[in-house]
């Protein structure tokens, strides 16, 4: 077993514990001895990685726990730069455990087959660029669910210490649809780097594939979330159209593989 993970794992959870003293009521603890520990669970990800030997000599070739580790990691780093250079310390009380949570179960997704095997630039290109591209859509989706939770709290007035450790619903949703605009940039330049592979090496394009249509469906809802963005600020209907393009990445790039991997 690739332990660590694990360990990664359990640090991400002592974050998750460490940013939300309020919660428990506990001494607070700087956010550089918060970004150190994230500095080190993000080490123990990469050397589990390592472990899993993604790389070869004919190509990438990611597995299910390789390529889950890889979104993950992604994510924990996105949020420790923030944490460190930007104070989103209070994201850390949805987005850690949601990432402590892949990483304790990475030793136990399946291992037997080729998730996905590349071994053209074009096609390593669009690989990074999607997986980029799901972890900022990531980042929002929490910040979504921060939003419509915050909401509900204001408006029934249950201010309780969970509440109190959130930042201002202003400033997730300011938070939110920065990085609605990145995952837009990020996954237009995924959907047509695909496409130029598709076409230079198949001599055609599969545009009625599952994975296209998803994440072609997920794109149209950012999009429009944007060019009518003084329409959907705020309301709960944004929080909902992340979450809802959200749902169809996580399909488009993991569901399907991920049912097929467990009923081979």
């Amino acid at each position: 077993m690739n332990s660590f993970f694990i360990i990664s794992g359990l640090i991400t959870l002592a974050c998750a514990f460490f940013v939300s003293e309020k919660v428990w009521k506990v001494t607070p603890v700087s956010e550089k001895v918060i970004g150190a520990s994230m500095l080190l669970a993000i080490a123990c990800t990469l050397f589990g990685i390592i472990l899993l030997e993604p790389l070869s000599v004919e190509g990438v070739n990611f597995r299910l726990p390789a390529a889950v580790a890889i979104c993950t990691v992604l994510v924990q780093s996105i949020y420790t730069w923030g944490l460190l250079h930007h104070g989103v310390r209070g994201l850390g009380l949805f987005l850690l455990p949601s990432t402590a949570l892949p990483l304790l179960m990475i030793p136990f997704l399946p291992d037997a087959a080729v998730w996905v095997q590349t071994a053209s630039a074009l096609q390593i290109g669009h690989l990074l660029i999607s997986l980029c591209s799901y972890a900022v859509l990531t980042l929002a989706a929490l910040h979504a669910l921060m939003h419509l939770l915050l909401d509900r709290a204001l408006k029934r007035k249950m201010m309780g210490p969970m509440v109190q450790s959130m930042p201002s619903l202003m400033e997730i949703e300011n938070h939110m649809f920065a990085q609605v605009k990145w995952s837009l940039w990020l996954l237009s330049l995924g959907l047509l780097s695909g496409l130029a592979w598709q076409w230079g090496n198949l001599g055609a394009l599969e545009l009625l594939s599952h994975k296209i249509v998803l994440a072609f469906l997920a794109w149209v809802m950012l999009l429009m979330m944007l060019v009518f963005r003084p329409r959907f600020a705020h309301t709960r209907r944004a929080s909902m159209i992340v979450l809802g393009s959200y749902s169809l990445l996580l399909l488009s790039y993991f569901g399907v593989k991920l049912i097929q991997s467990w009923l081979s």
